[in-house]
């Protein structure tokens, strides 16, 4: 059976064969009469009527179609597909590792069923001789299928392992680490290769390849020669996502909430929407603009006294909700006591205790209560043994000193507000030794220029639209001079003149002193009613109270060992379903965060029962899921005749391009044009030459 490699050559062959047939039907009509003396004697008579389309020459008309169509022919460039018979030799077989893609990206619609279904075709390809093993990647690998089970179960009954290892697959909830995967499985199929042809050893990847993955270590590993890599990715239902992970500020210590959108994301307007620890929504949804391939932070509302505490937020109107759910802190609405030495008058103006009262009679998301350690008549109170912040601005009673050192001592935080050089040497004590104070002179006022954005006390002016505190007016501050070399004290802030305006003295147990040089009240300076006033008292209070550590913030597949979770003795950790996850009879020494909600952690203390909270989230990488372009494995180093990544509809155009490419190569060697032209040029010849005969012919009968 011929085929033709060009078959328009062989229709328009089969089109120009008639031409000649037509042209044999036609008779031309002589254009010019030839009178002859000798007839014009005889009567008229009319003709002998004959048909006009009679072929006269069937010899040379089929000649000519026979020429034409030879030539078209050849043209057309024909071939014929030979049935070769395989070798009855058995074949040496491929040892093959197909990976199946677990990831948290995984649970999105449709795209499990896709995986599924590419996996039985891959298995459904395999050979008897073949061997295969199958394993399930994420952060972590997790063998489904060994190649010793394959081995050892007849042909027959593999499609049992086959099923098992389709039941066994369950996408857990981590990141996609595809690079050590890939460089495991190469490596085992190097190990274990049974021929030497380039397909005896391959390792087939069914994966979204998505924007998320890992694929670092390809790039400073190097593949194993001889071993084909063959990628598979699939695809879910419907394409883009968005999805939210939780973030940790790391100077305000606050935990926000990060929106994620992949690339392929669709643009517009998503919706936030926080709820209690009932899981019902609480106060207004939020909405949020985000871009495709964009990020973006969020900081959810504090709670009123006339709603639920919010537990967590949820994102709306993603089409895949795997990663759309974090928990939030939850905070402890516990109020804070705050100690003072000072004046005792909240409401006297020209005093810095009045204006301490209004900036913490304003926070109502977290209640502060300022406590007096001196009384109007001077007299000592003593401190609550959990202090653990003292506000000093004036003279402190020399009895109260050592409290103050203890506090310090004990990790505290005191800020003090130098009013005069007599309360710096009250306060001489908690200060290193040699520090000497004296009234600056001020002409007019001094401003406060040069201040170190990267402490911590400061970090809320890091910004540079608040860090300029050049519109505050001092009117009056003290000089310090005699600060030691060392790292324990570090200038934060410095009037124009150079002097010292912010001090942090850091002692040997971890405890911090903050000193003002010039007082907030009206007599020293502007500070108090200037808008920098409240956020730095605050500041000084979250040093103080840090968020506390019940919050610790986790990826899901975090590994974390029992001796930096806890010292305590009695101890349970709780999965986010209410199960124990472990407790302080537990062997491992290491405990899995393998999925994400709000792990609780409950600790017998010397004070108490203490329950604190891990807040573990699907890794942000996950929630971007564009595919990776498909070039992506040459731009790693891998060759491109190792890796291939296809596609479905890549596959097909590749299978027509080969079928393509066999049909020109059995062209190539048959080379029938050659012989038909041959003979379309033979056929031209002898019709050329009874046409010259029939000429002669004709020309001697007249």
């Amino acid at each position: 059976m011929f085929e033709f490699l060009a078959q328009n050559f062989a229709v328009a062959g089969g089109v120009l064969a008639a031409i000649p047939l037509l042209l044999h039907m036609l008779r031309r009509t002589p254009a010019v009469r030839m009178p002859f003396s000798l007839v014009r004697f005889l009567s008229p008579t009319l003709p002998k009527t004959t048909r006009r389309s009679r072929i006269e020459n069937w010899p040379l008309m089929l000649l000519r179609i026979l020429a034409v169509s030879l030539i078209a022919l050849a043209f057309s460039r024909p071939f014929q597909r030979i049935a070769v018979t395989q070798d009855s030799a058995a074949p040496a077989g491929r040892r093959i590792a197909i990976l199946l893609d677990s990831s948290a990206s995984m649970r999105r619609d449709g795209i499990a069923e896709s995986l599924l279904l590419q996996f039985r075709e891959q298995t459904a390809a395999l050979q008897p001789a073949d061997v295969l093993s199958v394993t399930s990647f994420a952060q972590t690998t997790r063998t489904l299928l060994t190649a010793d089970e394959w081995r050892q179960t007849d042909p027959a009954s593999r499609t049992a392992l086959l099923q098992r290892v389709e039941q066994q697959w369950q996408p857990d909830w981590t990141a996609t680490h595809l690079d050590s995967a890939m460089l495991e499985a190469a490596e085992e199929v190097s190990r274990e290769r049974l021929g030497e042809s380039s397909d005896a050893a391959s390792v087939i990847v069914i994966t979204d390849f998505q924007e998320g993955s890992r694929l670092d270590a390809l790039r400073s590993s190097a593949w194993p020669d001889g071993v084909r890599l063959e990628l598979r990715p699939v695809k879910p239902e419907q394409s883009g996502n968005r999805g939210l992970s939780l973030a940790e500020d790391q100077k305000s210590g606050r935990v926000r909430v990060r929106v994620t959108a992949s690339g392929d994301a669709p643009s517009g307007a998503c919706t936030l929407q926080p709820f209690d620890s009932q899981g019902k929504p609480v106060g207004n949804p939020i909405p949020l603009d985000i871009a495709p391939g964009q990020r973006r932070t969020a900081a959810m509302p504090e709670a009123t006294e006339n709603q639920p505490q919010i537990a967590g937020v949820e994102l709306l109107g993603d089409p895949h909700p795997f990663d759309n759910v974090v928990d939030l802190p939850l905070q402890q609405q516990k109020t804070r006591r705050i100690l003072h030495a000072g004046s005792t008058d909240a409401n006297d103006e020209e005093s810095m205790r009045y204006y301490l009262q209004r900036v913490f009679d304003g926070q109502e998301a977290e209640p502060l209560e300022l406590l007096d350690l001196v009384t109007a008549d001077g007299m000592p109170i003593p401190p609550p043994a959990d202090s653990k912040l003292v506000l000093l601005t004036d003279t402190i009673p020399a009895s109260l000193a050592p409290t103050l050192k203890q506090i310090a001592d004990q990790g505290g935080i005191i800020l003090a507000a130098i009013k005069s050089a007599d309360m710096a040497s009250s306060i001489s004590s908690l200060l290193p030794a040699g520090l000497q104070w004296t009234e600056a002179e001020v002409k007019d006022y001094a401003i406060m220029t040069a201040t170190n954005s990267e402490s911590q006390l400061l970090a809320p002016f890091a910004d540079a639209r608040f860090s300029d505190f050049s519109s505050i007016r001092f009117w009056h501050y003290r000089r310090i001079e005699g600060l030691p070399q060392d790292n324990s004290v570090q200038v934060l802030a410095r009037f124009d003149s150079g002097s010292p305006a912010i001090l942090e003295i850091r002692t040997q147990s971890g405890g911090r002193i903050f000193l003002l040089t010039s007082g907030w009240n009206p007599d020293d300076s502007q500070l108090a009613l200037s808008s920098r006033f409240p956020p730095l008292l605050l500041q000084v209070v979250r040093i103080a109270f840090p968020a506390e550590a019940a919050s610790q913030l986790h990826d899901a597949g975090t590994t974390l060992n029992i001796t930096e979770l806890t010292q305590e003795k009695q101890w349970r950790l709780q999965r986010p379903d209410g199960t124990t996850a472990a407790d302080q009879s537990s062997q491992d020494a290491t405990i899995l965060l393998n999925e994400p909600g709000r792990w609780i952690l409950t600790e017998e203390t010397p004070d108490g029962p203490r329950a604190s909270s891990l807040l573990v989230t699907v890794a942000a990488s996950e929630s971007r899921t564009e595919p990776l372009p498909e070039g992506q494995l040459q731009a790693l180093g891998m060759a491109p005749d190792v890796a291939v990544v296809r596609t479905n509809d890549a596959e097909k155009q590749t299978t027509d391009n080969n079928a393509e490419m066999d049909a020109q190569e059995l062209e190539s060697q048959q080379k029938y044009w050659r012989y038909l032209l041959l003979a379309g040029m033979a056929c031209l010849l002898l019709e050329s030459a009874l046409a010259a005969a029939t000429e002669r012919r004709q020309a001697a009968a007249i």
